[in-house]
Parts: C-alpha cells; structure tokens; sequence
C-alpha cells in the first residue's frame, strides 16, 4: 500500500500504514478492551474505521465487497478497507470533485485529510488502549492534522462535529498526543 506520488493520497497511505501496524499489534486479550472512544472497545474502533474507508470508497464509485467478518482479521480487514481507499482515491480528477463523506460532501482534498486525521486519532486511540505506542504514528501528518483541526474550529461551531472538547495537553508532547487532545481525547496512560 506505498505510493510513488508525493501529496495528500500519500500521506493517507503513511497515515494508514502506520495505524494498521498498530491494528496488527493489538493483543488478542486486549481486542475487548475499553478505548478512548465512549463505549466503543479497541476492535470497535477498528471496526468504525474500516466500516469509513469502504463508505468514502463506495461513494466514488467502485463496487466493493465488504470486508470478509473472519475472527483475528483485523488487520488484514484494516488494510483491506485502507487500500480500497486509497485507490479509489487515485481515480482520475477525484481530489478535483467532491467526496461524500460520513457528515456530509466536501472537496476531495478536505476527504483526504479527514481520512488521514481519522487514521491518526484513531490509531492513537487503539495504540492507548492495547498499550502500545502512540508515537509511531507520524509526527508532521498529525502537525498537519493539528493545524487543519485548528482551522475546521475556527470556522464551524465544535458542538456540531463529532469530537468532544479539546482536552489540555503539554506544549512538548508528541504530535500525535496533541492532537488526540485537540480532537476531545483524554489519555489513559
């Protein structure tokens, strides 16, 4: 799932390359647990970014099947969906349209990053709550992510988006733990 082309699908596949090596990591005793995410478990988020992917894909167009239910699969079912995705996203003129996503359509560019946001946050969320490390994810995708966040609240009142109220977090603090702050996360560590 590597791209050759510099640019906003690239970063998506960092982004979901990163995450997925967290999704892979995750302790079969640990699938259950809570997350970071109100009454979701670890698999449960997984399962939310998956069910993302094929929906933003689908609305581009190509048929897909859905990700196979298969016990243990969700890492192969995360890359599945990511690289669905990321190949829808590679049509001709995509990023010069408009892309549905889960709350509502935007131009292709704005899918992009709020694909790779929810990659981010997301995979932040699992790694937290399996206990791995954050920090893999990378660091300039979640500054983007960060000023990207800053710019969508200055602009839209916080209560209509799906993120709670942005949570301190050190200045120092990784990226990564950053913008999970931003974006309402509190960490459990």
């Amino acid at each position: 799932m590597t791209s050759t082309t510099p640019g906003p699908v690239a970063d998506l596949e960092r982004a979901f390359e990163a995450a997925a090596t967290i999704v892979d990591a995750i302790p079969a005793d640990r699938r259950d647990a809570p997350s970071p995410c109100t009454d979701w478990t670890v698999a449960d988020v997984v399962e939310h970014v998956i069910d993302g992917n094929l929906a933003v894909a689908r609305s581009l167009g190509p048929e897909l099947a859905d990700a196979p239910e298969v016990d243990g699969s969700l890492g192969p079912r995360f890359r599945s969906s990511a690289a669905a995705l990321v190949a829808a996203l590679g049509a001709p003129d995509v990023l010069a349209g408009t892309v549905t996503v889960p709350f509502g359509t935007v131009p292709g560019p704005v899918a992009v990053q709020l694909r790779t946001i929810e990659a981010l946050v997301h995979g932040w969320d699992v790694a937290v709550a399996s206990g791995q490390d954050p920090t893999v994810l990378p660091d300039d995708l979640a500054e983007a992510g960060i000023a990207f966040s800053g710019s969508v609240f200055a602009t839209r009142d916080r209560s209509e988006l799906p993120f709670g109220p942005a949570v301190p977090v050190d200045d120092d603090s990784p990226a990564i733990d950053r913008l999970a702050g931003l974006l309402g996360r509190t960490d459990p560590r």
